[in-house]
């Protein structure tokens, strides 16, 4: 019996990367599935959080008419996201709004990328993110600017292992 010379093809893709992001090493593991991608970020060597995005119905209504489109998704922030934790409680900590917001980023810079690719998004995260983050201004809010870094380089990571 002749094998083959090839080793067969996992069916899921799969690319790693690694950088530091403030001054912690972070691992990032993008795979894709066939009904999903998925994003591992960490910094603690475990995900705490598994938070779902899935991109609007709205969107996909806006890919009728591309001139709609490209006018509405000149900037990323305008593609709508359905967030939903299927792991950890998004009240128990307060990382977990910020958490959020990484996920709609990804989702939405995914969905830039290749409005066509429909899959859905699940994140696992774990950050060990620095005190000055989870600062609250007075409306509650967590304090964006500071971490404005973190995300974009962790969506600077997730670009180098993209599967879509």
């Amino acid at each position: 019996m002749a094998l083959d010379s090839e080793p067969p093809v996992f069916p899921v893709s799969i690319k790693l990367t690694a950088a530091r992001i403030d001054a912690k090493h972070t691992d990032v593991a993008v795979l894709g599935f066939s009904n999903c991608i998925v994003i591992l970020v960490t910094q603690l060597s475990s995900v705490g959080s598994l938070v779902q995005c899935v991109v609007s119905q709205l969107a996909d209504t806006m890919l009728a008419d591309p001139q709609h489109m490209a006018d509405q998704l000149a900037n990323e922030a305008s593609v709508p996201v359905d967030i939903k934790f299927l792991l950890g409680n998004p009240g128990a900590c307060a990382a977990s709004s910020l958490y959020q917001i990484l996920a709609t980023f990804l989702s939405q810079r995914k969905h830039t990328q290749n409005p066509s690719d429909v899959r859905p998004v699940v994140l696992g995260i774990g950050l060990d993110l620095p005190r000055e983050y989870k600062v609250t201004m007075d409306d509650g809010m967590p304090d964006l600017g500071a971490f404005s870094s973190t995300m974009n380089a962790v969506g600077a990571l997730v670009d180098e292992c993209r599967v879509w």
